[in-house]
Order: structure tokens, then sequence, then C-alpha cells
């Protein structure tokens, strides 16, 4: 090698060092940061149901890392005194389950169960089951934001999707009766796994008479969301 093309080689090793750090190389920055769901702020029915949203005296707002209740914030993590504070006193309170003891709150009204670690009384999972054989006869709210986007009871998870820029196979996934956001980027301190309660619904292929075979995932086809679970991946007693 001449040393005096050196500098030269060198100066074109930079740039491409350069590229592939602001991912004009097909790295994209973002893939390895972690999807984040984005509002359609422009759809036609976002802004009536943020302002419905606003109206409620309950509100719920579920999003990747932090939860809200009427503006509280509260996180995984949090004790049970923190919890007790914002929301009250629970309808019933569960020290003993099937599979061993446990520590969970149930507030039966908000449709809403929180779980904790039985050692460190830390909230380690809470759920919403907001449909259920009543339907929402006394369910004192009809729309919760999740992931910034409302979301109103019994609208489909394709409507919902419409609020945002949630595609199947894209960025959403799904098994056979639950959705799940892909790549979705994790929180700082802890990993949390998050669950859409919605049949996915498949193709089916008619084999004459009584006999039929699963065909492929239905994209068009979804129900509404029933339920909303997050907890740590990684079980803490």
């Amino acid at each position: 090698m001449k040393l005096r093309h050196l500098p030269k080689k060198l100066n074109i090793i930079t740039l491409v060092l350069s590229l592939v750090s602001c991912g004009f190389l097909g790295n994209d920055s973002k893939a390895q940061e972690g999807y984040i769901v984005q509002p359609n702020y422009e759809h036609p029915k976002f802004k009536e149901l943020d302002a419905a949203f606003a109206k409620q005296e309950h509100r719920f707002e579920i999003d990747r890392c932090e939860f809200k209740y009427n503006d509280q914030a509260f996180f995984i993590g949090d004790s049970y005194d923190k919890i007790i504070e914002i929301f009250g006193e629970p309808d019933n309170k569960i020290t003993k389950t099937v599979t061993g003891e446990a520590l969970i709150l149930v507030y039966k009204k908000l449709k809403l169960t929180l779980q904790f670690a039985t050692e460190s009384k830390e909230l380690k999972m809470l759920s919403m089951r907001m449909s259920d054989y009543e339907g929402h006869k006394d369910t004192p709210y009809k729309i919760i934001k999740f992931r910034k986007v409302p979301y109103q009871l019994d609208m489909t998870l394709n409507e919902f999707s419409e609020l945002c820029d949630l595609e199947h196979e894209e960025t959403l996934g799904h098994t056979s009766y639950t959705f799940y956001i892909k790549n979705e980027k994790k929180c700082d301190s802890r990993e949390l796994k998050m669950t859409i309660g919605s049949t996915a619904y498949y193709d089916t292929n008619d084999l004459g008479g009584h006999m039929t075979t699963r065909g492929a995932f239905d994209p068009k086809s979804t129900g509404p969301i029933e339920s909303l679970y997050v907890g740590l991946k990684k079980d803490e007693k």
C-alpha cells in the first residue's frame, strides 16, 4: 500500500461508518430502539373520542411504562400503599389462591385487578377486563386511552388501529386468542409483557360435509378488545 493513498482510504471508511450509524445503509436506528405506537390525530373520530374521554369521571390511560387513573400516575413496581392511595380500598382482597399465596386487589366496578409481589408488596401485574357476560352494565367509563389513543368499549381492534399506526403483521402480532405489539420499545427499568385480549379470526377451508380446516389469519376480521394485561416478564416474589 502506498502511503499517499492512506488518508483517502481513511476518509472513505469514516464516511461508511457515519452512514451506518445514521441508518442510510438499511440499519434503521428506530427499529433498534424499539417501536412506539403513533396516534393518528387527523382521523375524524380521534378528536371526538378524545374530547369525550376528557369529560369522564373515571379516566384510565395505559401507556408503555406509565399508567394513569384520573391523572394520577402509577407504575409496575409501585408500593401497595401508593396504589391504595390512588384507588382506595378494593371490593375484594385475595391473599391466597389455588396456585399459592398472592396479594390481589379487585375493583369490580372499574373492572380492574392488581397483583402484588408477595414479599416486597410491589405492583407486578394489572389487568382490565372491559367486557364480560354482563356487558358494560355498571362500567363507569366508555373510553380508555391505550398508548395515548382513545379506545371506546366494544370498538373492534381494527377500528382502534385506524386511530394509530398499528398494522397487522408489521407492528401487530397475534396468537390464536390475543394480540401483542411487535418490537415495542422497552421500559428503562423493568421488562414488561403486554397482552391485548381480542380473538384472532382465521379463514376456513370447507372440506365437504361437516369438515373444515383453519386457514390463514384474516386481518380484515377482528373482535373488540375484551381485556388488557400488563405485567413483569420475569416473575418476582
